[in-house]
């Protein structure tokens, strides 16, 4: 079974050691390999969660959304994580559940009832383990889409840091930069071609000796020179040539 990299924000240090250690013995009992980061600044655990290597690792984000903790989940969403968001608070205006389903958070439990919390903290456990970073959560202008990965033909890159996904249900521009992308697709069955591409291995169906790739659905997109060796070798992996 695989680790799950569990991180917990809570600006009120003693709630956030509280919390932290009802997770901990959660995972114990249910004998779920776990590692935990807690975070008492929301300006730290952004820093950290930008890092798209740091971001990419995290199964399940547990927040309690006040002092500046709120604005976290839109902004990892929108800088790529595509784990799970707990939100955890004492809050019960309505605005804090709204800025928690606009983010496409899993939860949000009112703190004091222990019961609630250890039963929606188990169905994240499950549903992270589900998940297996099988999409990609992607935003911007308010717009949010979480896309299957096994939907996704390619990724290319476009102008002003803008990246546009192209994949079954259509295609979607949004803020990133391609060396992003690759540092958290990489070992998820994607491989840079391009200094402008980014495809996913299952969709090439040959690649042309004219430095041209051509797609499964007749796409065709180029292939940079200095990437064709490792696209030869992750291609031969496959068993596609």
């Amino acid at each position: 079974m695989d680790v799950l990299r569990i991180v917990i924000c809570d600006t009120n240090q003693a709630e956030l050691e509280r919390y932290a250690a009802a997770c901990r013995a959660i995972c114990e009992r249910k004998q779920i390999p776990a590692l935990f980061t807690a975070f008492s600044s929301s300006q730290a655990l952004l820093f950290e969660m930008l890092d798209p290597a740091f971001s990419s690792a995290v199964s399940i984000l547990v927040l309690e959304p006040f002092n500046g903790c709120e604005v976290v989940a839109e902004a990892v969403r929108q800088a790529g994580y595509d784990g799970v968001i707990v939100y955890h608070s004492w809050a019960t205006e309505k605005k804090y559940f709204y800025q928690a389903f606009d983010a496409g958070a899993y939860n949000y439990v009112e703190k004091g009832g222990a019961a609630r919390f250890e039963a929606v903290f188990e169905g994240a456990l499950e549903a992270a383990r589900e998940l297996e970073r099988q999409y990609v959560a992607l935003r911007f202008a308010g717009e949010y889409r979480q896309i299957d990965l096994r939907d996704i033909a390619y990724f290319e890159a476009s102008m002003n840091h803008m990246v546009c996904v192209w994949y079954t249900g259509g295609k979607f521009l949004f803020r990133s930069n391609l060396s992003e992308l690759e540092a958290r697709l990489k070992d998820r069955g994607f491989i840079r071609v391009h200094r402008s591409y980014l495809v996913a291995i299952d969709t090439i169906s040959h690649v042309s000796s004219y430095e041209q790739i051509t797609l499964v659905d007749g796409t065709t997109i180029p292939a940079g020179r200095g990437y064709y060796a490792a696209l030869k070798e992750a291609i031969e992996k496959r068993s596609l040539i």
